[in-house]
């Protein structure tokens, strides 16, 4: 039997082992997939499990940003946003790629957004806020500001263009993106005030549990 997985921290929320599952069993794929709570200290030893009994596994917060450094090989889009949630492995050696990056490209085409020509919020400066800001400004000319909870690190002020903490947000934005896991089932709750959002602000939520 095959078997890959998804890491995080928590991976309760996700529905990827139902998903997975069910799509193996109804397609008569012998493999299977797991969902494993992983603690920080314990990733090197995932890894070696991983390159010795997993085909791939996905990467889900918090870990998008530290797999990094225990993989091969990194592809130049991942490498570009500095986030990898998806790892192949090939004989032993564990490729990392950002599949995020054209999920979100896609469902912004399918639901008829065009982010050209607007000022765009993202909230947070996460992984997933760094694919979504790295997806926007590789093929949209628009103004992206990210909001955060600390101005100072270095990092992000080297990757995000426009940093602004949530004190000082207004409701003057055309696209307003959730990239924190704040809203996260059970704990179910709006990011910013809704004084905050203009009346025409289109939302977009990477939280898919709940959905609305």
């Amino acid at each position: 039997m095959n078997a890959s997985a998804l890491i995080g921290k928590p991976v309760t929320h996700s529905a990827g082992q139902y998903i997975y599952n069910k799509i193996f069993k109804k397609n008569n794929i012998n493999s299977i997939y797991l969902s494993i709570d992983l603690d920080m200290e314990n990733i090197p030893v995932f890894i070696r499990f991983a390159r010795e009994n997993l085909l791939g596994f996905n990467v889900t917060a918090p870990y998008k940003e530290v797999i990094l450094k225990y993989l091969d090989v990194i592809d130049d889009t991942a490498s570009g946003i500095g986030a990898v949630n998806l790892v192949k492995n090939c004989s032993g050696k564990l490729y990392g790629y950002n599949a995020d990056y054209n999920g979100f490209l896609f469902s912004l085409k399918h639901n008829k957004v065009d982010p050209n020509g607007k000022k765009i919020l993202i909230l947070g400066t996460g992984g997933t806020a760094r694919m979504v800001y790295y997806a926007l400004k590789s093929n949209y000319k628009c103004t992206v500001f990210n909001a955060t909870r600390n101005l100072e690190n270095k990092k992000n002020k080297n990757f995000f263009d426009n940093l602004i903490a949530y004190d000082e947000l207004m409701p003057e934005y055309d696209i307003i993106i959730n990239c924190t896991p704040v809203g996260t089932f059970p704990d179910i709750k709006s990011p910013i005030d809704g004084s905050k959002i203009m009346h025409k602000s289109t939302a977009i939520d990477m939280i898919y549990n709940p959905q609305k």
